[in-house]
């Protein structure tokens, strides 16, 4: 039954969710019921000496002889409720006022009837006011009662905890079977929110999402399984198209090359040249992208001021105002061709829109190793500082007043090769212009998780 309630619609769990604990509620209020597993006294002690009271007061009026009323005062006062006959003067003297609510006498009292007249007398053996009810028996007389004083009732009674007891009999079965039905409901759901999240578009397995559960849990599963194949085939083929072209594309500009080096015009020369190395530049950009080489690479120990040293050497041999400033030594677990191809997308970038690239390199406390490239250019907008780590999105105008070539993938190249090291790059402007990209990441990397590290792109 179980399981089938676990394989059926979320429209019957929910019924069985709201009917069950009702259902279950009413038979165990009624298997309960007869349940008593304190036994306390049905009435209260001072209804319990009121009625006394009364049968004692009737057997003295009934009494012929003083021989019986006093064997009637005798054998009651023995029972436990000592009693005296006394004067009816007694019952004109009251001081019910100043007694307090909390005497038992009052309470008594009120469990009289009405034709017994009462009044708080004087003490039976001392003659003090203390615990005495006068009470008139109708013929002139009264009699005195040492009503013996009755401790205050705790604050949890055993009615209360027989009633406590019977409700929690009844609340934990239902709250329990509440909550596994309702989990059985929102399992499956946040399960697949979880998967979700982890998701990639182009890897782990075509089929991710469990097809299990209620019904429609196993439709929406099945639908979200297919939507994934959809996906991946559309990226799979997406991803040939573009290498078979930028594949294609390099017999070709390998020819143009040839004819512009034979070319007897400088001018005409320099500028094919040009071109052509701009296109070869985009080819192998999007190869390095399409590949996915920078979460595949083996990590290894290297020295980041050297790396970063050369980077900048090979730029200021190319007539770049480029400088390191850093620690002389610092060796760090990593991938250095891609980490050096990072930076140098990050400098590049920075030589198009500043006349001085500056790169810095910093262990933090925390063993964090932050490297920072800086320019001089105009900066960049903060609502584009996110967009330009995304694919294919190029900044035509917004640092710079000519027209940029490429594809746009030389920082999203930088973004992926920082995810595979662990990492975070930041965007933020300098003051009192410029850019500076700043790439954190762990000095001591865990392999097994590099692949998966989380994307953190903070703007300011």
């Amino acid at each position: 039954m179980l399981q089938r309630m676990k394989v059926g619609s979320i429209r019957w769990q929910i019924a069985a969710a709201a009917s069950v604990p009702v259902i279950l509620s009413s038979i165990l209020a009624i298997l309960t019921q007869p349940l008593t597993l304190y036994h306390s006294d049905v009435l209260p002690q001072a209804r319990i000496a009121a009625l006394k009271i009364e049968m004692v007061v009737e057997q003295f009026r009934a009494a012929k002889t003083q021989e019986q009323e006093a064997a009637v005062i005798t054998l009651v006062s023995n029972t436990g409720l000592p009693v005296a006959h006394v004067l009816s003067s007694e019952l004109d003297v009251d001081p019910a006022a100043s007694a307090s609510r909390s005497d038992i006498r009052h309470s008594v009292k009120t469990y009289l009837p009405d034709t017994l007249p009462t009044a708080f007398g004087s003490d039976i053996s001392s003659g003090t006011s203390q615990d005495t009810l006068v009470v008139g028996t109708g013929d002139g007389r009264a009699l005195a009662f040492q009503l013996a004083s009755v401790a205050p009732e705790p604050w949890f009674t055993d009615k209360q905890k027989e009633i406590t007891i019977k409700v929690m009999l009844v609340l934990i079965p239902v709250l329990f079977l509440s909550l596994w039905v309702s989990s059985l409901i929102t399992a499956p759901l946040l399960k697949f929110a979880d998967e979700a999240q982890a998701l990639k578009p182009d890897e782990g397995p075509d089929r991710p999402f469990e097809e299990d559960g209620a019904a429609e849990v196993r439709t929406l599963a099945r639908s979200l399984n297919d939507m994934r194949s959809r996906v991946r085939s559309m990226i799979e083929d997406r991803t040939r198209m573009l290498r078979a072209i930028s594949h294609d594309l390099r017999t070709p500009l390998t020819r143009l090359r040839l004819r512009a080096e034979r070319s007897t015009q400088p001018e005409l020369k320099a500028s094919l040249l040009a071109d052509i190395a701009a296109l070869a530049g985009m080819i192998d950009d999007t190869l390095t992208y399409l590949s996915k080489e920078t979460s595949a690479g083996e990590h290894m120990n290297a020295d980041l001021p050297s790396l970063l040293e050369t980077v900048s050497a090979d730029f200021s041999d190319m007539g770049f105002d480029v400088t390191y400033t850093g620690p002389e030594r610092l060796t760090c677990r990593c991938q250095p061709r891609w980490l050096a191809r990072a930076i140098t997308n990050l400098v590049e970038n920075s030589t198009k829109y500043g006349q001085h690239v500056g790169i810095t390199l910093e262990c933090l406390k925390n063993g964090t190793i932050r490297i920072a490239v800086q320019d001089d250019g105009p900066g960049l907008p903060v609502s584009l500082r996110a967009r330009v780590l995304e694919p294919f999105f190029k900044v035509e105008s917004a640092r710079t007043s000519y027209e940029r070539t490429g594809f746009g993938l030389g920082l999203s190249i930088v973004d992926d090769i920082v995810r595979a090291h662990g990492g975070t790059i930041k965007l933020r402007n300098a003051v009192p212009h410029g850019l500076i990209a700043e790439i954190e990441f762990p000095s001591e990397i865990d392999r097994s998780d590099a692949s998966e590290a989380p994307l953190e792109r903070e703007i300011i």
